[in-house]
């Protein structure tokens, strides 16, 4: 340890602390005399120097390792993971459902095979006995198969994902939403109400205030943890207006957005503690002249490949069958919902086919009785099963092979989704009903009710008394 004196000036005595002396008006100025110090400040020894204390050695502290922070890591987040981490990784990977050039090539080829296996027996069946008039589609040359890609080419949708509750959705198709919502990237779209919103703040100010949390319609079915609702395009128009505008992102042929009055949305539903979780719905009209009983049917990607598209499917023939009618899907349908349909189709009708005794015989019309399907999807079904064929006159008949048919039934029955069937018993639904048109009675002129009264007995009617009731004259000639 060091010790170094350092001398420490005495502070000057500053003239601004002197107090001026008084001068009275009128009196000549006075000279500033010098003050010489008085003895006692003479007197006074000088101060002792301040000591400064300054300690030698190194200067370099040490240095201390940081202590390692350990952070635990909690689940992921399931917006970051694909279809926010509902299905597993194989499952998840999407990688081979996009088709490579190889697969354009082998699609191509088969369908220039398929259309000369057409022509040459459309051209082999000059003798049928069919009245109708088979237009063929003109041959298609190899440049027109080199276009192709330019023709099928889908529409690239401006909105790329939706935020949809919880899970991050990849859209498939261009949906009609306002021109401020089409350039975002993504949107974020309700759970519940299907309301549409662009950034995620306000999504979470909606979330917290949102009054629904089930379809605002009827719970008309509930098995477990599913669950239907009937909903009133005229009674709820914004909600099922959003609802269609959701389901344009998934569908290619839809057309119908903002006219939902004319028709009922069927809405199925997964629940749990914190309410009813939308998976899809199918729609279908009031009043259908061409007998439809489904207009359009959707099913979320994240819930696909679970059974719940055959499970709606099921459910609009359960409602055919309580009115007591038979229906069909309003076509064209999409590619998957074709093949959910021929899929339901088959099974129907092989199941119906394993209820015939060995020697019993039907008919097309005691199958549609049966299963509440047309006689035209029917027909087709048995096309593609290849149970219609021809006999000696000429007339198609049905051929039913009893092994085959109960070999395809068993497989149906072990290959269907666990929970994916409808069971009627838990139904509580009355079909909707309309006001019938009264009649007017017609009106008879005086010379028409002559004329008729000369060629014999006429009703002729008349005012009734106060009750609004007609009365009947029969008058005989």
């Amino acid at each position: 340890m060091h010790l170094v004196a350092t001398p420490v000036a005495e502070p000057k005595r500053s003239a601004r602390n002197v107090r001026p002396a008084e001068v009275t008006p009128g009196s000549p100025p006075r000279k500033r005399a010098r003050i010489a110090p008085t003895p006692v400040e003479a007197a006074t020894p000088a101060r002792t120097p301040r000591v400064k204390l300054v300690l030698g050695g190194s200067s370099h502290k040490k240095k201390v390792a940081p202590t390692p922070v350990v952070v635990e890591e909690g689940p992921p987040d399931p917006r970051t993971l694909p279809f926010g981490g509902r299905l597993t990784d194989e499952d998840a990977d999407t990688t081979t459902c996009k088709p490579a050039a190889v697969d354009r090539a082998l699609f191509k080829r088969a369908r220039v095979q398929a259309e000369k296996i057409i022509a040459s027996s459309l051209a082999n069946s000059s003798n049928s006995s069919s009245s109708l008039d088979l237009v063929t589609s003109p041959t298609r040359t190899t440049e027109d198969h080199e276009h192709d890609t330019e023709f099928y080419a889908p529409a690239v949708p401006k909105i790329k994902s939706i935020y949809f509750g919880t899970r991050e959705i990849s859209t498939w198709y261009s949906a009609p939403y306002p021109e401020e919502y089409n350039g975002q990237p993504h949107i974020y779209i309700c759970e519940y109400c299907f309301k549409y919103m662009k950034s995620e703040y306000v999504a979470g100010r909606h979330q917290a205030k949102c009054p629904l949390r089930h379809p605002p319609g009827d719970e008309i079915y509930r098995d477990g943890t599913v669950s239907v609702f009937e909903v009133d395009g005229r009674k709820n128009k914004i909600y099922c207006q959003n609802l269609c505008l959701l389901a344009k992102m998934f569908l290619d042929h839809k057309t119908l957005y903002y006219d939902v009055e004319p028709f009922l949305f069927y809405i199925l539903t997964e629940n749990d503690e914190n309410g009813c979780h939308f998976v899809g719905y199918f729609s279908k009209e009031k009043r259908s002249s061409a007998n439809y009983n489904l207009s359009c049917i959707v099913t979320l990607p994240v819930s696909q490949r679970k059974g719940y598209g055959g499970l709606l499917i099921e459910f609009s023939y359960l409602l055919s069958r309580k009115e007591g009618r038979t229906g069909s899907p309003e076509k064209p349908l999409s590619d998957l919902g074709l093949v959910t349909y021929r899929r339901y189709w088959r099974r129907t009708v092989l199941r119906a086919l394993d209820g015939l005794e060995d020697d019993e015989s039907v008919s097309i019309e005691q199958l549609s009785a049966k299963t509440c399907m047309t006689a035209d999807d029917i027909i087709h079904t048995l096309h593609l099963m290849n149970m219609l064929q021809r006999n000696a006159q000429g007339d198609h008949v049905l051929v039913v092979p009893r092994r085959i048919v109960r070999e395809q039934v068993e497989k149906a029955r072990g290959n269907a989704p666990t929970g994916a069937t409808v069971n009627p018993g838990l139904l509580r639904w009355t079909p909707l009903l309309f006001k019938p048109v009264m009649q007017q009675p017609p009106v008879v002129d005086a010379q028409e009710r002559d004329e008729e009264r000369d060629e014999g007995a006429v009703e002729v009617p008349e005012v009734g008394d106060g009750d609004g009731e007609a009365e009947a004259e029969t008058v005989d000639v």
